[in-house]
C-alpha cells in the first residue's frame, strides 16, 4: 500500500473494519480489539492516526516496536493465540503501521480474561447473552442450532409417521418397528441427530416436528403483500403466518407467491386465470435457501415482503462461513446447517450444489443481496422494476 491509497482508507473513517490509534497500548485493552476484529470478520489497526483521521506518524524505532508488541499480544492475551501483520507505511507526515487482524479461522476468540469481545461499529462490544454467544460458537463450526435440543419436547411431538413414509422412501427400506424395537428405532433417530435422550432436536422438529407453534414460535416466516412500496405502510392486500414443518412453510410460502403472482388479468374474460409475472423457480430458489441456511439460534421469522416494485426476502444471521454476496452470485455454497441441508434434497425442491441461485439470476437477473452484518440479516430483493 502507497501513500495515496493509504490516505484514502484513512478518508473513510473508522468502522467495524477500520480503526485509528495514535498509539496503542500493550495490555488487555489492545487483546479485546483484536478479539473483536477476529471475531467479527477481521479489519485493520491504522497506528500513528489520530481519531479525527489525522496522521501523527511515528518514527521508524516506534513502528518496529508496536509490530512487535502488537504481535506479542496477539500470541500471549489471545485464545487461542493468534497470528498477525503488521506493515509500515511511510508518508510525509511520520510512518503509520498497519495491523493487520484476518477474519479468525478458529473462532470464537476470547481475551486472557475470558472475555469474549465483537465489533460494534467503530467500538468493540462484550458478548453478554448466551444466546449471542452460542452463534459466535456456531460460526467457528463448533456449536450447530440444528443439533440443539428442545427442552421442553418430548418423543410425542415428532411426527413418526410423516417420518417412516420419508426413511421408506429414501432408503428403500422399513424403519424399525417403533412398537416392536423401541430402542433400534430411537436409536435410529439419535443416530440421524433428530432426537436426544427423549427430546427432540431443534432439525427434528423443522423437519418431522408437530406443535412447532408452541415449541419454536419464532421458527416462522410472516408474509405480507403490501399496498405501495413502503414497508411502514398499514395496508396490505394479504398477510400471513406460515408455521410447521419446513416443507410447510415452503408449500405455504410458494402458495402465498403464488396468489401474488397471479394478480395480472390476462387477455380475455374478467375470471380468466392471470397470467404468471415472475417464473415460480426464481422464488422457490430464494426461499428453500432462507429456510435452509437462516440462523436458528436467533429467535426470529423469516420475513416475506412483497411490494409493488420488489419482493424481499429478509432471513435472520450473517452470511455463514465468510460467504460473500459476490460468491453467492458464482454459486458459492457454504451451509450453516449441515443437517437440514442433508434432508432438504429429499423433502424440499432443494438440490444443495450452488446451482439454484444461479439458475435464477440467470431467469431473472434483478436480484440483489445484502449482508447486513450490524443487524444479522440476509436481504434478497427480487426487483420487479428495473432500476
Amino acid at each position: 500500500m502507497e501513500e495515496f491509497e493509504l490516505r484514502n482508507q484513512i478518508l473513510l473513517g473508522e468502522d467495524s473494519t477500520r480503526q485509528f490509534k495514535r498509539e496503542p497500548s500493550a495490555d488487555a485493552k489492545m487483546a479485546g480489539e483484536i478479539v473483536a476484529f477476529a471475531n467479527s470478520s477481521g479489519g485493520r489497526i491504522f497506528v500513528g492516526v489520530e481519531k479525527d483521521g489525522t496522521i501523527s506518524g511515528l518514527t521508524g524505532e516506534e513502528a518496529e516496536k508496536i509490530g512487535e508488541d502488537m504481535a506479542k499480544v496477539a500470541w500471549d492475551r489471545v485464545r487461542p493465540p493468534f497470528s498477525i501483520l503488521s506493515r509500515s507505511i511511510p508518508t510525509s507526515d511520520g510512518i503509520v503501521v498497519i495491523i493487520e487482524i484476518s477474519d479468525g479461522p478458529s473462532k470464537p476468540y476470547c481475551d486472557n480474561e475470558g472475555e469474549y469481545w465483537v465489533k460494534n461499529g467503530p467500538d468493540k462490544r462484550r458478548v453478554r447473552s448466551p444466546e449471542e454467544l452460542a452463534r459466535l460458537f456456531q460460526s467457528g463450526e463448533k456449536l450447530y442450532a440444528e443439533s440443539q435440543v428442545v427442552a421442553a419436547s418430548t418423543l410425542e411431538d415428532f411426527d413418526h409417521e410423516r417420518f417412516e413414509r420419508f426413511y421408506e422412501a429414501k432408503y428403500s427400506e422399513s424403519t424399525p418397528n417403533r412398537n416392536e424395537d423401541a430402542a433400534t428405532y430411537q436409536r435410529t433417530l439419535e443416530n440421524l441427530e433428530l432426537v436426544d435422550s427423549g427430546r427432540v432436536t431443534v432439525a427434528g422438529l423443522l423437519l418431522f416436528g408437530k406443535r412447532l407453534a408452541v415449541l419454536l414460535p419464532e421458527m416462522k416466516i410472516d408474509a405480507v403483500w403490501f399496498k405501495g412500496t413502503d414497508r411502514a405502510s398499514t395496508e396490505w392486500h394479504d398477510q400471513r403466518q406460515i408455521t410447521g414443518p419446513l416443507s410447510e412453510q415452503f408449500d405455504e410460502g410458494i402458495g402465498f407467491f403464488k396468489r401474488w403472482n397471479s394478480r395480472i388479468q390476462g387477455e380475455g374474460s374478467f375470471n380468466q386465470t392471470g397470467r404468471p409475472e415472475i417464473s415460480e423457480t426464481v422464488f422457490e430458489e430464494l426461499l428453500v435457501n432462507a429456510l435452509i441456511h437462516r440462523d436458528y439460534f436467533i429467535k426470529d421469522s423469516i420475513k416475506l415482503f412483497i411490494f409493488d416494485d420488489r419482493i424481499e426476502i429478509r432471513s435472520p444471521g450473517k452470511l455463514p462461513n465468510s460467504l460473500t454476496v459476490d460468491q453467492i452470485r458464482r454459486g458459492v455454497r457454504r451451509s450453516r446447517n449441515v443437517l437440514l441441508a442433508s434432508f432438504a434434497p429429499d423433502l424440499l425442491n432443494f438440490r444443495g450444489i450452488g446451482s439454484g441461485i444461479v439458475r435464477a439470476l440467470k431467469i431473472w437477473p434483478s436480484i440483489s443481496w445484502v449482508n447486513d452484518t450490524e443487524r444479522e440479516e440476509v436481504v434478497a430483493t427480487i426487483r420487479l422494476i428495473p432500476e
